[in-house]
């Protein structure tokens, strides 16, 4: 008996030992389910907010480079129109120094080149002039030595120009336009329609033809007494009345008729020079055979 007595005391005393075991597994599954967290939890919500991080990084990106390129198009905006107005003030004082001659300084007979040895002189009124232009205008002809300012600031004419002159003559050279020869084979001489036309050499009137591009424009061959082995050729002319052939012409002095109207029928490239429709005379200096 008193041995069944010890026995129920010693399996007593070891359910009290065990039982602080079962209070603290009891303790861990007891938590609220609310605040027990889930496998993969923690890992999905670090994702997140990367994803978050990345996109408001983006998005940050986004606003500056939009914020760059509005900078960006108002600094250009800027320049542009600094650039317009420099263009515009240029192109002002361009106008003013393309006065091709001053008619206070220039004389009727005044010369614009030399070509083998012959001057040539303006075949219009300084005060009616519009613009003068060189350009080429076939392997047969003799290039010209402008006289005064070259516009259009061509480094190897530069050379062999005389630079600034008492008449303040300034001129271009045009884009040769798919054209072979000298550049300044050919002289454009700017004037409007119906302006009378002078001789630019004195000399002999050997021919008078048709002009091949404008009806009712002649071309007038000249021989210079400077230099009989070459003819000087005025065309665009509109025979109205001026000299004839084997009639003798004065540079600057003698009527070989007016200024035709080539505007109708062509393009002039002048007219790019000029404020008008660029109506000219052309003058070419060719050798004789």
């Amino acid at each position: 008996m008193r041995g069944g007595n010890a026995q129920q005391a010693q399996d007593v005393g070891e359910r009290r030992q065990s039982a602080p075991r079962s209070r603290r597994k009891g303790s861990r599954t007891a938590r609220p389910v609310g605040r027990q967290a889930r496998p993969g939890q923690s890992a999905v919500g670090h994702l997140t907010e990367l994803r978050e991080a990345r996109k408001a990084e983006r998005d940050a990106g986004v606003y500056r480079r939009r914020r760059l390129m509005a900078v960006a198009l108002v600094v250009l905006g800027a320049l542009a129109l600094v650039f317009a107005v420099l263009v515009q003030t240029q192109a002002s004082g361009a106008t003013e120094r393309a006065v091709p001659i001053d008619p206070n300084n220039a004389t009727p007979d005044t010369v614009l080149a030399e070509a083998a040895g012959v001057g040539i002189s303006t075949p219009v009124r300084p005060a009616s002039l519009t613009g003068l232009g060189y350009h080429p205008e076939g392997e047969g002809l003799v290039a010209m030595v402008p006289r005064g300012d070259n516009l259009s600031k061509n480094a190897l004419l530069g050379l062999v120009t005389s630079g600034e002159t008492p008449e303040d003559i300034n001129y271009h050279v045009m884009d040769d336009a798919g054209r072979e020869g000298p550049r300044t084979g050919a002289l454009d001489v700017g004037a409007g329609s119906g302006t009378t036309a002078y001789s630019p050499v004195t000399g002999y009137v050997t021919s008078i033809r048709p002009d091949p591009t404008v009806e009712d424009a002649n071309v007038v061959e000249i021989k210079p007494d400077a230099n009989p082995d070459v003819r000087i050729n005025v065309s665009l002319v509109k025979s109205d009345g001026g000299a004839g052939v084997d009639d003798r012409v004065v540079a600057g002095m003698t009527r070989l008729g007016s200024v035709a109207d080539s505007a109708e029928i062509l393009d002039p490239q002048l007219s790019a020079y000029t404020s008008d429709s660029g109506n000219h005379v052309t003058i070419r200096v060719s050798r004789v055979g």
